[in-house]
């Protein structure tokens, strides 16, 4: 009984472990982001300052799941850089650095079993901020692109994005929000190696 199972154990977990890989890959990503949110803000006693734009680079990892060859699941982890220039009254200009942690949750269509193929992406991006009281922002991320398979372990994927932010800052008495904007354009890369 004992020589059964062992020989039971040498044949079907190598199977499993076989099976269960051939579903999971890890990327290497960078994302550049470019527009993330735009605003002016007013005080009681200043001329109203502008933040015209964002520029934005995240680098990470993202694992996926891999459903079928078309449908797969995807988590990442990356570290995003923004900078920003804050324009104050009188041509003073401010640049202004936030860094934080993002986490990508996504769910990805590659639209053909072919080398090349198109690529769909959909989900949420949860953006943590620790120097905000731990603030987590959410954004909504479309994403469509290419898919190129080099063999059969790697492929090289190549996707436009557009973001949407799900947060609007609050007014306070002492400042006000002008014509906020909550949105992004973006590119993201990632050499995927399927186990």
């Amino acid at each position: 009984m004992k020589t059964l199972l062992i020989q039971f154990g040498l044949i079907v977990v190598p199977f499993l472990s076989a099976f269960s890989q051939s579903r999971v890959s890890l990327a290497p990503t960078y994302w550049f982001n470019y527009g993330n949110y735009a605003y002016q803000t007013a005080t009681l006693h200043a001329d109203p300052a502008t933040k015209p734009y964002t520029v934005a680079s995240a680098v990470g990892l993202t694992a996926r799941y891999h459903f079928t060859d078309t449908w797969n699941f995807s988590l990442g982890v990356l570290y995003n850089k923004n900078k920003s220039p804050v324009l104050f009254p009188g041509m003073i200009k401010v640049n202004l650095i936030t860094n934080f942690v993002q986490l990508p949750a996504l769910l990805h269509f590659r639209s053909s079993t072919h080398r090349l193929s198109p690529y769909f992406s959909a989900g949420p991006v949860f953006s943590f901020y620790k120097v905000v009281s731990n603030q987590v922002k959410t954004s909504l991320v479309l994403g469509a692109g290419v898919d190129y398979r080099l063999n059969d372990k790697l492929s090289w994927l190549l996707e436009p994005t557009y973001s949407y932010l799900l947060y609007n800052p609050a007014d306070t008495t002492f400042e006000q929000f002008i014509n906020y904007e909550a949105y992004a354009f973006g590119v993201q890369t990632q050499l995927i190696w399927r186990f």
